[in-house]
């Protein structure tokens, strides 16, 4: 999908060019993820983990795969990244941008996406 609205492009840009939120999106492109796994597999503070799933949820980037919970009552969310594969490139001052989202939650992807207000 070719990204062309730059709102969307400056958000895709962002969690590309933090640490955590890469390592967020890295994490969860083949395999489901809870938070406490994301914080101890990629060795990111709690409050931060947080924060940082908190963005690239607003942003379209991570969606919630699956809720449940613990033989203990507890409730949890499994993350899964909607990307898993972007392309960029700059020629003559013109940003472009190619999207592959994740076949496995691509349809909800689409939805997110499309129900973007433009700024």
């Amino acid at each position: 999908m070719i990204v062309n609205d730059q709102a969307v492009k400056q958000r895709i840009l962002s969690a590309l060019s933090d640490e955590y939120s890469l390592q967020i999106l890295t994490a969860t492109t083949q395999h489901t993820l809870s938070a406490l796994e994301l914080s101890r597999n990629c060795e990111i503070p709690v409050t931060s983990l947080y924060r940082r799933l908190d963005a690239l949820i607003d942003a379209g980037l991570i969606a919630v795969a699956k809720y449940g919970r613990t033989p203990d009552g507890k409730w949890y969310e499994l993350y899964r990244s909607l990307l898993s594969r972007v392309d960029v490139s700059f020629n003559d001052g013109d940003l472009r941008m190619n999207v592959e989202v994740n076949n496995d939650l691509s349809d909800r992807f689409t939805r997110m996406w499309t129900s973007v207000p433009p700024i």
